[in-house]
């Protein structure tokens, strides 16, 4: 996907390089943590997320830190469709849930009095509050998912990490039974916390710091990368060398990886869960069968690749 790149001067390209290097995560995620405090309703929010997925993308095209894992329109095409396929059993689950489950917890959370969310502490306190809440729970789904091999298979995690090539839209390549297991965090923290009604906020951030997690970009970490998870960090926990792709565990909040031992900051040579990228049959079939060149699942022979160089 060209799009007249070539007609880009190099010069300007440098200056978009720059920029994006040191500013794009930063600014993102400073817009995210506004538009509560502006009183954003929800088409702000959407139109937000739309803008900068778009913007992410057109940076991928035009000065990707990885050349060779551009995708051709027809991968996007495939990898959009899993997204469609991942995201409507998100919504069917959500939808079920919000009927019986979630109804459930909540009379649960007020017989026995658990709402015991600070709603008088400033805005953005609340906002981070329960963002590394929620980052704290799935911290230890992700790290499950890596260390137990029945967790492995029956949440269809190896999915998404099958990709030999990372962009922004591989955010949300996920298994479809995977949309079950991203919900705990959600259940277990807004039953024992609250705080629903920061929840579009905190889905502001969260949506701006994983989607720059997995682009093709490069992106300086040195600051913004104390707390929240970068694609150099990111795209190490994507790597097809199990002893690497078992760290970096935070995929929006990379502090409960420096807290419990499992931080990485190192290079990360290629990417995926074997040599080889499985099908898309071979995709769903995950949580039934592991593809006979994975080397990242738990049980499985770890590869010898080194994983010293950065293409």
């Amino acid at each position: 996907m060209k799009l007249g790149v070539d007609r880009v001067p190099e010069a300007r390209k440098q200056r978009i390089q720059s920029l994006t290097y040191w500013g794009l995560q930063p600014t993102l995620t400073v817009l995210a943590l506004m538009l509560p405090l502006l009183g954003a309703e929800a088409l702000a929010y959407q139109v937000f997320w739309f803008s900068f997925i778009g913007l992410l993308t057109l940076l991928e095209i035009l000065i990707p830190a990885r050349p060779h894992w551009q995708e051709s329109l027809n991968d996007k095409l495939l990898v959009l469709g899993l997204v469609w396929i991942a995201s409507t059993a998100g919504d069917l689950f959500e939808a079920a849930f919000d009927e019986s489950l979630f109804v459930w917890l909540a009379s649960l959370r007020d017989q026995f009095a658990l709402d015991i969310w600070p709603s008088d502490w400033p805005i953005l306190a609340q906002v981070m509050l329960i963002f590394v809440s929620y980052e704290f729970v799935n911290y230890w789904y992700h790290r499950g998912a890596h260390q137990w091999n029945w967790l492995w298979k029956t949440s269809g995690h190896g999915t998404h990490h099958a990709f030999k090539h990372l962009t922004a839209i591989n955010t949300m390549a996920n298994h479809p039974l995977e949309a079950l297991f991203l919900m705990l965090p959600r259940m277990l923290v807004g039953f024992l916390l609250g705080g629903e009604e920061v929840g579009m906020a905190v889905g502001s951030l969260f949506a701006v710091t994983v989607f720059m997690a997995h682009c093709n970009l490069e992106l300086n970490s040195k600051v913004i990368g104390w707390l929240f998870t970068t694609n150099r960090y990111h795209i190490h926990h994507h790597s097809m060398v199990r002893e690497e792709s078992n760290t970096n565990y935070g995929c929006a909040c990379i502090l409960w990886d420096r807290v419990f031992g499992t931080f990485s900051d190192a290079d990360t040579k290629e990417a995926g869960i074997g040599k080889t990228q499985p099908t898309y049959a071979e995709l769903f079939l995950m949580p039934f069968e592991e593809p006979r060149s994975s080397q990242v699942a738990p049980l499985t022979q770890p590869a010898r690749v080194a994983s010293n160089d950065y293409d």
